[in-house]
């Protein structure tokens, strides 16, 4: 496995991953790093048990995988706000707090998505102008590349439409799907996409169509130069839009059905399309600092190809950027 510019990372970032989230912890997350240092070079620090990570087979020293001890884990059944609050030694508080202090540059979990966005905002906080962040998703296109969604910029089409909100809030006022059109925006444009087009996810593509909320927020982003309207699932995934508007619980619906039958019927995998370039997770935005979400079946590439995402991200500073475009 390579990484696309078909070389080594060069030496100097540092990613820290969760190794106590995910459906296989900490089995996957050891696996991953190593080939993530052996194969790319990247530097990674593995935030857990170390007995439990050294029984996975946590590699020798000097082989550019670390440890950081954390003796806790919130599970992906627990209240997140508050098990993030009186747990200050879960695995993935010591893994935003390496990110706090300068001791890593971005990071990666495949647990709660909950936790790990308020690890996040209480490790990290919020970009200025931010109130509530959401997860991103790029979902692929159907259809090929340069078709479809050729009028959005390279970049854009080449990976999809950015999916906000893909599960970090359920239940949000109308008014949030506005604020999460202008990340998601905004995160186009990083992207590569000269002029994003903004859809809301809907089950028709009349106005006046869903349910209240859908409704309601309709009229708020009609004032989005960028707004084109409802959206329906398909036309998201043939590139009518470049930007899909829409709660978390739907979003993560959506996103996750496209992953179980896109992967069959298509070849394609939705959570694991790349903003920055190859597969990799999905990004936080308007949290000030680069983290990631994987999804919790991620196996060892998934995750390698997460961590080379994080380390992009990371890089192309895409967090000063989206304050800077917000």
């Amino acid at each position: 496995m390579r990484n696309p510019e078909g070389a080594r990372i060069p030496p100097g970032r540092r990613i820290a991953l969760d190794a106590m989230g995910g459906d296989d912890a900490p089995v996957v997350p050891v696996a991953a790093a190593r080939r993530a240092a052996a194969i790319h070079g990247l530097d990674v620090v593995l935030v857990g048990d170390p007995a439990a990570m050294h029984a996975a087979g946590l590699p020798a020293e000097g082989s550019g995988v670390a440890i950081a001890p954390a003796a806790d884990v919130i599970g992906m059944d627990e209240e997140a706000a508050l098990a993030v609050r009186a747990r200050p030694e879960a695995s993935i508080r010591v893994a935003i707090g390496l990110l706090a202090a300068g001791r890593a540059d971005a990071v990666v979990s495949a647990g709660s998505t909950g936790a790990t966005m308020a690890a996040a905002l209480l490790g990290v906080g919020r970009v200025r102008g931010i109130r509530r962040p959401v997860l991103a998703a790029v979902l692929p296109f159907i259809a090929q590349a340069g078709t479809a969604a050729g009028a959005g910029g390279p970049e854009g089409a080449r990976f999809g439409a950015v999916l906000v909100d893909a599960g970090a809030s359920s239940d949000v006022q109308p008014e949030a799907l506005v604020a999460y059109a202008r990340m998601g925006i905004a995160y186009a444009r990083v992207l590569g996409v000269d002029a994003p087009r903004v859809g809301l996810l809907n089950v028709g593509g009349e106005r006046g169509k869903g349910n209240e909320l859908a409704r309601a927020a309709y009229g708020l982003l009609s004032e989005l130069v960028e707004f084109v309207g409802n959206v329906e699932p398909r036309a998201v995934l043939t590139g009518a839009v470049d930007v899909v508007a829409t709660d978390g619980f739907t979003g993560n619906v959506f996103l996750k059905t496209v992953e179980a039958v896109g992967a069959r019927a298509f070849g394609i995998q939705a959570n694991r399309a790349a903003p920055v370039g190859g597969p990799g997770a999905a990004v936080l935005l308007g949290v000030a600092g680069p983290v990631l979400v994987a999804h919790g079946a991620a196996d060892a590439d998934e995750l390698v190809a997460a961590l080379l995402m994080a380390d992009r991200v990371a890089t192309s500073g895409m967090v000063d950027r989206l304050g800077a475009v917000l």
